[in-house]
């Protein structure tokens, strides 16, 4: 019997005090309803309903089992209702991975949008270095990421162009490449090429994103990097610049949060291939789902913009 049946008999038993009253009410027999009450007694092991000389009421189990059917009702209708945003792709949830340092420039681009329009999908932020977050995307582990090209795995997973910016050469006070005539400004290179390979550089790793743009410029000019310190973050790498550790190459976006007080240099090249691009990665060989799409449309529409 289903849940709102067996309230409507037991709240019509409460409320009419009366089995033959309650029948009446219920236009159903007398008969037929004592036999369901006495299978649900039967079910329960207890008994649901005091007679008596002047009718019926429903007993303290009766009355506790009624409150419990009306909040079995109401959980019936959320699942109902969850299930049918779940299956409409209007509510879930979804995992997106990013490295800590693109995450500071891109995130408040689109997830006030996505959230705004997509209030009942969970958004899981998975910060890692993207040689992590592509062997998550393999294991499935996470549905969609926003990383830097080229990839590690690039035969296993596939890619979707967002954004490109510039590249630039920092340079703190302690390099011989300063110029105090040039500080806090943005320059072309003049130095020889040949000058980069006894530069120290702190770098990111070189099997993907920058590390591995910055590897292959080297290699285009056949210099080699003069490598002192690899960290997993553009920002960090900013930070030991700054501090006098090495120079370093930075993204266009990043310019803006350097400090004013003119202690380094930035150059730029000729190099029209010296630029960063930012892409969406998500496992070839899974399909994206509704709600993975949702996303994946919002971050192209909002970083476009």
């Amino acid at each position: 019997m289903e849940t709102l049946q067996k309230i409507n008999f037991l709240e019509a038993i409460d409320s009419c005090e009366s089995l033959t009253k309650a029948a009446k009410h219920l236009f159903i027999s007398q008969p037929y309803l004592s036999k369901v009450i006495k299978q649900m007694e039967k079910q329960l092991d207890i008994s649901l309903i005091h007679n008596h000389h002047t009718g019926s009421q429903l007993s303290y189990a009766g009355k506790r089992y009624l409150y419990y059917l009306k909040e079995i009702h109401r959980l019936e209708n959320k699942i109902t209702d969850e299930m049918y945003l779940i299956r409409s792709h209007q509510q879930g949830e979804l995992f997106l991975g990013i490295n800590s340092g693109l995450a500071s420039f891109f995130l408040a681009k689109f997830i006030p949008h996505f959230q705004s329009a997509n209030p009942k999908i969970d958004l899981n932020l998975i910060e890692n270095n993207q040689n992590i977050t592509e062997k998550m995307l393999l294991l499935e582990q996470i549905d969609l990421a926003i990383g830097m090209s080229p990839l590690v795995s690039k035969n296993e997973l596939s890619t979707i162009p967002i954004y490109k910016e510039k590249i630039y050469l920092l340079v703190p006070q302690q390099s011989s490449l300063f110029s105090n005539q040039q500080a806090g400004k943005i320059n072309y290179f003049h130095y020889s090429y040949n000058k980069l390979e006894t530069e120290p550089i702190i770098i990111t790793p070189l099997e993907y994103g920058l590390g591995n743009l910055i590897c292959s410029f080297y290699k285009n000019h056949y210099i080699n990097i003069n490598s002192i310190l690899t960290t997993s973050t553009v920002p960090t790498a900013i930070n030991l610049s700054l501090a006098g550790a090495g120079s370093t190459f930075i993204p266009e976006s990043l310019i803006s949060s350097l400090p004013s007080n003119k202690s380094y240099n930035l150059y730029k090249f000729e190099d029209t291939y010296l630029f960063a691009e930012y892409i969406l990665i998500y496992n070839k060989n899974k399909n994206l789902s509704p709600i993975t799409l949702k996303l994946l449309h919002t971050i192209q529409e909002e970083i476009a913009k």
